[in-house]
């Protein structure tokens, strides 16, 4: 019996370690990205308007980033990436028609710091800008009748009805200059009828 004590002792002891390793084992794993909306590889036919990743644990915002890159390598992420428990969402601006790469990096909530990166094809086209409308052609600007311009009109018409005024009188004159030289050669020639009568 005293041969096997070494034996027993080393099997205690091994299922005592495994004891204590076994249940620490689930709390060991690390965060890691479980999906992500566009997924990878994806084909999206509808605009996307922001990209989400899902991690299977708690992560942390601070030192969190996520670049949208289009295949003109210009940046679509639009504002800072939002972080909630074990989600981030990454708003975009209207994406181009083509292969877009997206490359994130975070940290666990035990500070264990994880990237990557993945790619996903965008098939909707991004909206066109409406046609701005044509302006209205403004109708022509009525004259404004200026002071110097209503002061000459004035100026016009009152000369207008002294021209009026002064052409009547002349005509008159001309009336009674005639009906006098009537009457004057009338009486003349009545005087020398009766003159010679007498």
């Amino acid at each position: 019996m005293n041969r096997y004590r070494p034996i027993l002792a080393t099997a205690a002891a091994l299922a005592a370690v495994l004891a204590v390793l076994l249940p620490a084992a689930p709390a060991a794993a690390h965060t890691e990205l479980k999906s992500t909306t566009p997924a990878a590889k994806s084909i999206a036919t509808e605009a996307v308007t922001e990209v989400t990743l899902t991690f299977s644990g708690l992560i942390k915002k601070p030192g969190t980033t996520v670049a949208v890159t289009g295949p003109d390598q210009t940046s679509y992420s639009a504002g800072d990436a939002e972080v909630l428990d074990r989600t981030i969402t990454q708003p975009v601006s209207a994406l181009p028609v083509g292969a877009i790469t997206v490359a994130w990096r975070t940290a666990a909530a035990d500070g264990h710091p994880m990237e990557g990166t993945f790619t996903f094809t965008n098939r909707a086209a991004p909206p066109t800008p409406s046609a701005e409308p044509s302006p209205t052609p403004s109708a022509e600007p009525t004259a404004v009748a200026t002071p110097a311009a209503t002061e000459q009109a004035e100026v016009s018409t009152a000369g207008q009805a002294s021209d009026d005024g002064s052409g009547g009188a002349v005509v008159w004159i001309v009336v009674a200059v005639v009906a006098v030289a009537v009457a004057l050669l009338g009486g003349l020639l009545w005087r020398r009828r009766r003159g010679t009568g007498s």
